[in-house]
């Protein structure tokens, strides 16, 4: 919605500037996933076992551990920002946008951490309700103030980025309230082995952390080719197609943490028959979902371009080339992040960590440096469909093979 109001509001310089400012938003989900996904998966697993005890213990370490790295983190971007944003690819003539908007995330970034964290968290312990309720409040605030911040008031950048971090510390307050009912089973309680517990909630979370480290690492390549190959005109069509790559990535995202505490819980109990019929469903979901996706920006590239952003002609003429190539890569996309959480789940987590570097830093980091030498621009957004495309295929080996071996557990 922040780009919509921004390409309507700022124009097509805005437009570009978000997807500069995009990975400092990646950042906040990295730590929070890193703890958040790992002491869920811990959690929910210990109390599949029955263990409600070290389940907390699990609980009590990874929030121990995120608001310690959110004290370290937080002080650091700030102090640091200019030379982050500078590396994420933003020029002398966009920092000034960059800053306006980039200014008020830092200083509320402890809420994007901690509600990334509270979600994971909150969701495994069985209110999904709650996380929802808590998305859809501060969405429906964002939206709000998106609208009136930035058209009624004229605020511009800030008042998108106002809007934003208003709606993330309200959804951050109701899943921290979550916390304080009858309803909720999460307990602080002395791990008995704190660095084992540390250790393990890190080593779980840590291939959903690199998925967004790979989100901000192949954002700032991406950022830095397009200026070299294609300059501002195609960064702003690329800033429209990340805020729909960005949309699509949480709502893929929402279906692998929805199936996250399910397939975790059952496969601490034992219960692998369970799992394959959820993965089949999830599967279809994802797949189904990327269909719809990829058809959008090939049938009606112009279309979603005016919806985001007051383009000017030259803007116009390079987006259907742009979003129909790189549409393409949603319909394998959706595969690869469910990969990341199912892997997770049946504690195949190198498994997981493995695919999400090939498909974050080192495939598509190798393809997006070699296809523009051959293709120009258009290399930069090929290089996107061929890497989601052959991680896919390294996805479905290892579906089999970790299908083998459960089988062979069940035996």
């Amino acid at each position: 919605m922040d780009t919509i109001a921004i390409g309507q509001g700022v124009g097509t310089d805005g437009a570009a500037a978000c997807a500069i400012i995009y990975p400092i938003l990646g950042v906040a989900s990295l730590f929070g996933f890193l703890c958040g996904i790992g002491g869920s998966v811990r959690f929910g697993k210990s109390r599949g076992e029955g263990e409600e005890e070290k389940a907390n213990a699990y609980y009590t370490a990874s929030l121990v551990l995120v608001l310690l790295l959110t004290a370290i983190v937080w002080p650091l971007t700030a102090l640091f920002k200019v030379p982050v944003f500078t590396l994420f690819g933003a020029s002398e003539s966009l920092m000034p946008l960059v800053l306006e908007y980039g200014d008020w995330i830092i200083w509320t970034f402890p809420a994007f951490i901690l509600s990334a964290y509270f979600t994971c968290m909150v969701r495994c312990d069985g209110a999904p309700n709650v996380v929802m309720g808590a998305v859809v409040a501060g969405g429906v605030f964002n939206i709000f103030g998106d609208w009136f911040l930035v058209f009624p008031m004229g605020m511009g950048m800030a008042g998108a980025a106002i809007a934003t971090a208003g709606g993330t510390v309200i959804q951050l307050v109701i899943l921290c309230g979550f916390l304080f009912t009858k309803k909720s089973h999460l307990k602080l309680v002395m791990p008995w082995r704190p660095s084992s517990a540390f250790f393990k909630s890190v080593t779980t979370g840590f291939s959903a952390s690199v998925l967004e480290f790979a989100f901000i690492a192949l954002t700032c390549i991406l950022n830095n080719q397009i200026m070299r190959y294609g300059g501002e005109v195609a960064l702003a069509v690329f800033g429209v197609v990340l805020s729909c790559s960005g949309m699509f990535q949480h709502i893929y995202t929402g279906v692998g943490q929805a199936i996250q505490p399910v397939a975790t819980t059952n496969y601490g109990a034992g219960q692998t028959g369970r799992i394959a019929c959820l993965r089949r469903v999830s599967l279809w979901t994802v797949a189904l979902m990327g269909v719809v996706f990829t058809l959008s920006g090939i049938l009606f590239p112009t279309q979603i371009m005016r919806l985001f952003v007051d383009a000017t002609p030259e803007v116009l003429a390079a987006t259907p080339t742009i979003m129909r190539i790189y549409f393409i890569s949603f319909l394998f996309m959706g595969i690869n992040i469910w990969a990341t959480f199912y892997f997770q789940s049946i504690m195949r987590t190198r498994m997981s960590t493995v695919l999400t570097v090939l498909r974050g830093i080192v495939i598509s980091g190798a393809l997006l440096y070699l296809l523009p030498l051959w293709l120009g621009i258009d290399g930069v957004w090929w290089a996107m469909v061929f890497t989601e495309a052959g991680v896919t295929g390294i996805t479905w080996i290892c579906i089999a093979y970790t299908n083998r071996q459960m089988r062979r557990e069940i035996a």
